[in-house]
């Protein structure tokens, strides 16, 4: 086995939950292949549960949402950094701030994130790192662990109800990119015909402020509406008792994947080849001709009172029961 140069080495990624998960391969891989290399994560408050029981990760380091361009708080934080004598940066978030947080803390060497939309998200942060540890596998399956007690509290929270457990994520309607939302009534449709088909349990999930929009998704039979109403470390430990996960392209379905899950992820306009279940998934893409055009807002809903974009109006509910055996 090679021994890596690097003994400490420092991964940075700030952005959304989906693209935290997507670098979980990263970490693996450079873990398995280095065991002796001790690995930090710096990234939002909000990810901290995602690194609380991963083995391959040694610290967990918060970046505050006062973090701005030579403020006081990144000027202290940077001290915290140099104080840790990292070897490496592996910056998976190359804005300029984060640029200048990597100087300041004085780690010499930095490996950069070049954003290639030709490539899966999780082999573009994967590939990232490869220079530097030419001796790691890329992993076929993304890996999160969740603390014991998420999971206890999880199967109580269920034990009254009958499986199968089939959990719809309808959350993100107000989201800034369109394009990425089922309509709520064909969740409907979907939810009471997976009732019908499988006499299960249909769990709803979903973002706060969608609580009040979504509540007409309650007609569904044998549904509970978890939507606005966990955290999200206790979101994903409802989701990682369940039999299947369906979703737009969107964070907890990559938690899914990343926990294991069964899922089919829909997707209007993100490309499956970027953004698609990475594993343990089927991706079903929009037969829309402007689909996936992989832009925040679409051209149809411009100037237009509609809710959601056309090419996720255009998945039709039997395109994603004919994916569906359990």
């Amino acid at each position: 086995m090679n021994i890596s140069k690097y003994k400490k080495i420092l991964i940075i990624r700030a952005g959304a939950i989906g693209d935290v998960i997507h670098t979980l391969a990263l970490v693996q891989s450079i873990k398995k292949a280095n065991p002796e290399v001790e690995i930090h994560y710096l990234s939002g408050a909000i990810m901290e549960f995602i690194f609380r029981a991963n083995p391959n990760v040694n610290k967990f380091l918060i970046l505050d949402n006062k973090f701005k361009l030579l403020s006081q708080y990144t000027l202290e934080l940077a001290k915290i950094l140099k104080k840790e004598k990292y070897d490496l940066a592996i910056n998976l978030q190359p804005s300029l701030k984060i640029r200048a947080l990597v100087h300041l803390a004085g780690i010499k060497k930095e490996l950069v994130y070049k954003k290639d939309f030709k490539s899966h998200a999780v082999t573009n942060f994967w590939k990232t790192g490869l220079k530097e540890f030419p001796n790691m596998q890329k992993q076929e399956h993304l890996e999160l662990y969740l603390e014991n007690k998420v999971i206890d509290e999880a199967k109580k929270k269920l034990e009254n109800y009958k499986r199968p457990f089939i959990v719809i994520n309808a959350g993100g309607v107000f989201a800034k990119r369109q394009g990425r939302t089922y309509p709520i009534d064909k969740w409907i449709e979907l939810g009471n015909k997976l009732q019908e088909k499988y006499n299960g349990t249909i769990i709803l999930n979903g973002a706060k402020e969608d609580k009040d929009f979504l509540l007409p998704l309650n007609q569904i039979k044998n549904s509970v509406n978890y939507i606005g109403e966990l955290k999200l470390e206790d979101s994903c430990g409802i989701i990682s008792q369940a039999d299947l996960m369906i979703s737009g392209d969107s964070g907890p379905l990559h938690i899914a994947t990343a926990l294991g899950v069964k899922s089919i992820g829909l997707y209007g306009s993100m490309p499956v080849e970027r953004t698609g279940c990475y594993s343990n998934g089927i991706n079903i893409s929009s037969p829309k001709e402007c689909a996936p055009c992989n832009k925040r807002k679409c051209k149809y809903l411009k100037g237009s009172d509609k809710i959601y974009a056309p090419c996720m109006e255009e998945i039709s509910v039997d395109s994603i029961l004919n994916q569906i055996s359990l």
